[in-house]
């Protein structure tokens, strides 16, 4: 266990005094902010003209969708120090050790995970801030829920960031990955532009990825009440089709995920993620 816990620490270590691996595992972050502020917010607060509130809602939403990505983009982030062990051969220390793969794999991935809940706990408090500060309806009950939520949403992310790492053994496939998945999970999360707005084929791949599942989670605790508010005595249908839309409900054939089977679902497939990691891990050994 000592050994589990000092990897973790030396990984943690080498993620926060590397500035410039923090900030580029931010960029998706930035993309967001910067596409929403110049184009997205007022397109979508003009798609409603006659719906008040639009603004606060469509800024929860967006903040919720960030929530989700977070611990994705610092997750990636923070396992470049893997890769260039493994590239630079330092790996060979780690695996000839007495060190179980299991261990080994649940030392890497303690320290992602330390990685994503630092920064996603940040960013939560910026969001709730910046929500409070503007005026937007927000639940006690849903921040207090949202940031127990943080837990499985930054551990999910690191293990599964952590088996796909697992297949990288260069820092120039890293950088190549780590702009994909950076530019992509915004995608697939529909926060560069609506879930509903997406080929059907788009729509059901971003379904699959476990962050999408954590942003409707999210934006459910925390747009919620603006949501409540801003479509108060509007039909049924005009709600319905709005939350389909923007990601509040997320659907898979015919099922519908409510927030219970979101989080069924993403422990699911972190768990088959890390069985692939100790996999990988148990192979090279």
């Amino acid at each position: 266990m000592n050994a589990v816990l000092a990897l973790a620490k030396r990984n943690s270590l080498c993620y926060f005094r590397d500035r410039g691996a923090v900030f580029f595992s931010l960029m998706a972050v930035l993309i967001v902010v910067m596409l929403y502020l110049l184009f997205l917010r007022n397109m979508l607060i003009d798609s409603y003209p006659d719906t008040p509130g639009m603004g606060n809602l469509v800024d929860a939403w967006v903040l919720s969708g960030i929530l989700g990505i977070v611990p994705v983009t610092t997750s990636a982030g923070a396992l470049q120090t893997l890769v260039t062990d493994r590239e630079s051969g330092r790996i060979r220390d780690f695996l000839v050790t007495p060190m179980s793969p299991a261990a080994f794999a649940a030392g890497n991935i303690i320290s992602t995970f330390v990685v994503g809940i630092v920064m996603s706990a940040v960013t939560l408090a910026i969001c709730l801030v910046y929500l409070y500060a503007t005026g937007c309806p927000l639940s006690v009950t849903g921040a207090a829920a949202s940031a127990i939520l943080l837990i499985p949403s930054a551990l999910s992310a690191s293990i599964i960031m952590y088996a796909i790492c697992s297949f990288i053994r260069t820092s120039g496939a890293f950088s190549g990955l780590f702009v994909v998945v950076s530019v992509l999970i915004g995608f697939l999360c529909g926060i560069y532009m609506p879930m509903g707005t997406m080929p059907s084929a788009m729509q059901t791949i971003g379904t699959l990825v476990p962050a999408s599942h954590m942003g409707a989670v999210f934006r459910n605790l925390l747009a919620g009440e603006a949501m409540d508010e801003a479509f108060l005595g509007a039909p049924a249908e005009t709600v319905d089709a709005f939350r389909s839309d923007m990601g509040f409900d997320l659907f898979l054939g015919g099922f519908q995920f409510d927030a219970a089977t979101s989080l069924l679902y993403v422990l699911g497939i972190t768990a088959v993620f890390f069985a692939v990691a100790v996999a990988m891990v148990a192979r090279k050994r």
